[in-house]
């Protein structure tokens, strides 16, 4: 039964052939490795073809814990980008709350400026007037 006949072979480059490296072999009915291709018992199936239930369960299962990881990854990342713009927001009203005593400090000063203009020049006036009375 493991006979094969050559010219029953699909070509490696059909419409469905499949890289075969990683691929574990398939097995007739008869317990022979099958190649692709089909066997003179008529066998035939895809070498990347799963008919394993468990392995079909398996794979849910994994896909399934990588989303619960993407989701769980997810919400972390959530709570990250709501702690920073919270922080952006403090900060900017931090940076608010600086130009506004910048703004106050910077007037304050030029009041002081403008004092200190007015004593110098009230006392140039003075010093010309008492050298105009002894002159």
């Amino acid at each position: 039964m493991a006979s094969q006949n050559s010219g029953d072979f699909l070509s490696a480059s059909g419409a469905r052939s499949r890289s075969r490296s990683s691929v574990p072999p398939v097995k007739c009915y008869h317990d022979d490795v099958a190649p692709i291709g089909t066997r003179t018992c008529g066998f035939f199936k895809w070498a990347d073809e799963v008919d394993n239930v468990l392995d079909l369960q398996m794979l849910a299962i994994e896909k399934d814990t990588k989303i619960s990881e993407l989701e769980y990854e997810r919400d972390v990342l959530k709570g990250k980008v709501k702690k920073l713009k919270q922080t952006t927001t403090e900060l900017e009203d931090q940076v608010a709350e600086l130009a506004i005593e910048n703004t106050e400090k910077f007037h304050a000063m030029e009041t002081v400026k403008a004092d200190k203009k007015l004593c110098i020049m009230l006392f140039m006036s003075w010093v010309f007037f008492c050298f105009c009375d002894l002159v």
